[in-house]
C-alpha cells in the first residue's frame, strides 16, 4: 500500500437541524481524533435550529467553524453550500447524531489514499450497543445501487463478523457518514438537490463509478450512527413515501441507459404496488395516495430530469453493464433476497 507521506487537509462537515442532544458526543469524538490537528477542520452547517444548538456549539467548541443558515435548507442544499466553504482536499459528510472512533479518520484517508482511482470511501457504520441493547449491529458496511432506483445498504441489521471486515470495492458511502475528494464533488454539481433527502448519496456513489473512479469500503474506519433504522409498521411516513417515490424516479431516467431505464420503471412499479397494498392492509391509508402523489410530481418535474439525464450521458466512461459486473449494481435477485432478508429481521429494528 502506497500511502504519501504528507497528510492531506480533510474538511469534516456535520450538518445540524435541532440536534443539540447529538452535537455534544458527536463534536467531542472529532476533537479527540488521532489524525493531525492542523491537517482537518469541523464545520457546523446549521439548518435554521430553534434548539439553541449553534449559541451550544459557539460556548462550548470554539474551535469549530459554524455556518448559520437563514432557513432549513434540507440534507442536500445544506450540505452543498458548506462545501463550498470548505478548505479540504476530502470532504466528510457526517450526521449530528454519530460519534467515531479515534483511529476512524487516520485510517480511511490512508484508504483513499491507497489506490489512485478512488476518490470516495465509505466506513463501516454501527449501531451503538445501546440503541438496541446489543453489541455490534451493522448499520451499513457500504452499498449497492438498486435496479428500481436508489440502493440499499450492505449488512443492515445483521451482527458484525468476519464478512465486514474486508476492504472491497462497493457502490456507495452511507449519507450519515462518508468521504469524496472535493474537486470532484464541487465539479460534478455536488448533491443533486432535486432529492432534498434520500437517495443523495446513491446518486453520488453511482456518478462516482460512471466518471471512471472507484469507491472503497474501509472496514478499519469505524463509527456509531444512533439515526433510525426502522422498517417496522410505524415506520413509512406520508414523506417518506412521497420523497422515496420521486426520488427513485428521478434516479432511474437520469442515471440508467434506456434498456434499464424500462425495467426500472417495471421494477419501481411492482415495488409501488406492493407498498400500496402493505398500507391498505395496514390502514395507512396516505401511503397509496403520497405514491400516487410522487409520481405525479416527477412527471411534472419531467423536463429538469431530461437536462441532467444528457449531462450525466456526456461524461459516462463505464457502461451499467460494466458496473453490474463489478457489483456496483445489484441484480433484480439481490434486490429481492436483499428485501425479503429485511422483512424476516424486522424484529431487529423494534
Amino acid at each position: 500500500m502506497n500511502i504519501k507521506n504528507d497528510k492531506p487537509f480533510v474538511s469534516i462537515i456535520v450538518l445540524n437541524y435541532n440536534g443539540k442532544k447529538w452535537l455534544k458526543d458527536c463534536l467531542e469524538s472529532l476533537e479527540k481524533l488521532s489524525y493531525p490537528k492542523n491537517k482537518y477542520e469541523v464545520i457546523v452547517g446549521d439548518n435554521a435550529s430553534t434548539d439553541y444548538s449553534v449559541e451550544y456549539v459557539k460556548e462550548n467548541f470554539s474551535w469549530v467553524k459554524i455556518l448559520q443558515f437563514d432557513k432549513n435548507y434540507g440534507f442536500c442544499k445544506g450540505n452543498n453550500i458548506c462545501a463550498k466553504e470548505a478548505h479540504g482536499e476530502y470532504l466528510v459528510f457526517l450526521n449530528s447524531d454519530t460519534t467515531v472512533t479515534k483511529c476512524w479518520l487516520k485510517n480511511f484517508v490512508e484508504g483513499v489514499l491507497s489506490e489512485k482511482d478512488v476518490i470516495s470511501c465509505a466506513y463501516k457504520i454501527l449501531y451503538p450497543p445501546s440503541k438496541y441493547n446489543r453489541k455490534h449491529i451493522i448499520n451499513t458496511a457500504g452499498g449497492k445501487i438498486s435496479p428500481d432506483g436508489g440502493g440499499f445498504y450492505i449488512g443492515l441489521g445483521e451482527k458484525d463478523k468476519k464478512i465486514y471486515n474486508i476492504p472491497k470495492y462497493t457502490g456507495f458511502g452511507c449519507g450519515a457518514g462518508f468521504l469524496i475528494e472535493k474537486n470532484f464533488f464541487i465539479e460534478t454539481g455536488g448533491f443533486d438537490e432535486y432529492y432534498i433527502f434520500s437517495i443523495e448519496e446513491m446518486d453520488l456513489g453511482l456518478r462516482v463509478w460512471m466518471h471512471g473512479y472507484k469507491v472503497s469500503y474501509i472496514p478499519s474506519a469505524v463509527m456509531y450512527h444512533f439515526g433510525s433504522g426502522t422498517i417496522s409498521k410505524g415506520g413509512i411516513t406520508p414523506t417518506q413515501t412521497y420523497i422515496h417515490t420521486r426520488n427513485r424516479l428521478h434516479f432511474i431516467f437520469k442515471n440508467f441507459e434506456i434498456k434499464n431505464v424500462v425495467k426500472g420503471i417495471f421494477y419501481h412499479s411492482l415495488r409501488s404496488f406492493a407498498i400500496a397494498i402493505y398500507g391498505l392492509l395496514h390502514k395507512n391509508w396516505h401511503i397509496p395516495y403520497t405514491i400516487i402523489k410522487g409520481y405525479f410530481s416527477f412527471f411534472k418535474g419531467f423536463r429538469e430530469t431530461v437536462r441532467e439525464r444528457k449531462e450525466v450521458n456526456k461524461s459516462r466512461k463505464r457502461s451499467d453493464s460494466e458496473l453490474y459486473k463489478i457489483g456496483v449494481i445489484a441484480s433484480f435477485g439481490e434486490l429481492f433476497k436483499e428485501n425479503i432478508r429485511l422483512l424476516k429481521n424486522e424484529h431487529i429494528f423494534k
